[in-house]
This record gives structure tokens, sequence and C-alpha cells, in this order.
């Protein structure tokens, strides 16, 4: 079996998203400690010009901005998404303040989001102004529909990179609505929590809980839809 299913039959994208040892993917909250030095002295000596600082939060936090990057816009920019995020931590990094919860890790995820939703809103003026890809998804009110299975086939990273599972998580994803897509990430599979996730989508607490019970429940019914015809009978 690949998934297990809560309470109320609802599929949550975390309890697919697997790893080769079956184990699911959660980027560690305690990143910020790993090394034995905390956030705040790291932040302060990088905004004092100790640049090997700086590059110590890149190393640490590296994974989870990619992942983040690569679930919300796909693998094929992640790379260059990734850096344009540090690159704007970078820029902004002396007007960063710890103030009362907030962290920088908080701080980080929320340029991370701003910057992927930046690149979904222009892929939407892309396609307005060019015309959709056959490959690309059809974009509908409920969210988006794919139009056929993209190739994978010149991809060998990305078979190298995710299982079956994986990939057909992906393509799910790809059809919630920005605002679903973005709440099941955070959390689901970037593990923040929802105290977190709300401060980095600037959204009340209660607003953040009700958009995530929508946005798993419409994974569930796109995962069973779509997932049905591509993973081996009895995984669902």
């Amino acid at each position: 079996m690949y998934t297990s299913q809560t309470d109320n039959g609802t599929i949550s994208p975390s309890q697919v998203f697997v790893k080769e040892n079956g184990s699911a993917e959660q980027p560690s909250a305690e990143a910020s400690t790993a090394c034995g030095v905390d956030d705040s002295v790291l932040v302060k000596a990088a905004q004092q010009g100790q640049a090997e600082a700086f590059g110590v939060l890149v190393d640490r936090y590296h994974r989870e901005i990619y992942g983040l990057a690569a679930r919300i816009c796909g693998l094929a920019v992640a790379d260059d998404l990734t850096q344009d995020v540090f690159l704007k931590a970078l820029e902004a990094l002396q007007r960063f303040q710890f103030r009362g919860g907030a962290g920088f890790r908080t701080w980080l995820y929320r340029i991370a989001v701003n910057t992927a939703i930046n690149e979904l809103r222009q892929r939407k003026r892309h396609r307005q102004v060019m015309g959709p890809s056959l490959d690309e998804p059809v974009l509908t009110d409920e969210g988006s529909v794919q139009r056929q299975l993209s190739d994978t086939t010149a991809e060998p990273h990305r078979l190298a990179e995710q299982n079956e599972m994986q990939r057909v998580v992906n393509e799910v994803l790809e059809m919630l609505t920005e605002k679903q897509r973005t709440a099941v990430v955070l959390i689901d599979l970037q593990g923040l929590t929802y105290e977190e996730a709300a401060e980095v989508l600037g959204c009340p607490l209660g607003t953040l809980k009700s958009r995530l019970v929508r946005a798993r429940a419409a994974f569930a019914e796109k995962f069973r839809e779509y997932g049905a015809q591509w993973i081996p009978n009895g995984a669902i």
C-alpha cells in the first residue's frame, strides 16, 4: 500500500508523497539549529558583512526552498527560482528584524512563496498572449485539468529523483488553484505549522485552515480521478 486516508476519507499529499524507502518526505523544522548556530546569530553576522554567515544560511535552507519551488512551479524552473529567492533575501537582509515569533525561516519562505506565485502569474500572462501549449494544463475556475501526460522520457534526472507516486502527486498539485497548491505544499509537504504557514501567506489562521480543508478535498478528488490511471492497482 502506498497510501492511507484520514478518518473522513480525504487523501493528504503528505500521505502519498513518499521517498524510495517509503517514508513521507518532511523537511525538518529544526534546521535552524542543525549546525549548532542559531539563525539569529548568523543573520546578525551576515548583516555585518560576513558573507560566510549568509552562506551557512543558504546551505541550511537550500533544500527546503528548492522543494517549495519544485512543488509549486515544477522541476524545470526550481534551480533558477531557488537562486532568485536567495538573491532577493540577500538584497533585503539589512531590513530583516526578528520580531515576536517571526524568524528567518518564515521570512525566507515568504520570499519564496511570493517568487513562486509571481512565476505562476507570469506563465498565465504568457499563455494569454501566446496561447496555451498542448502540454500545459487547461485553467478553470476550480484549478486546472491536464490536457495530456507530460513526456518525461527526455528528463532522466526527473525519473532518477522521483518515483511514480511522487510524479503523480506533482501532476495533481499542478491541477490545483494557486492558493490551494500553496497551502498543501507549505503544510503537508514542507512541514510548516499552521501558524508558520499563516504568517508566510499573510492570512488569518482560520482562513488558512478553511483553505487547507478545501485544498485537501480538491487534491483527494483529483488524485483519485487522475492517479488511478497511472498508479498500480491497489496502491490507492
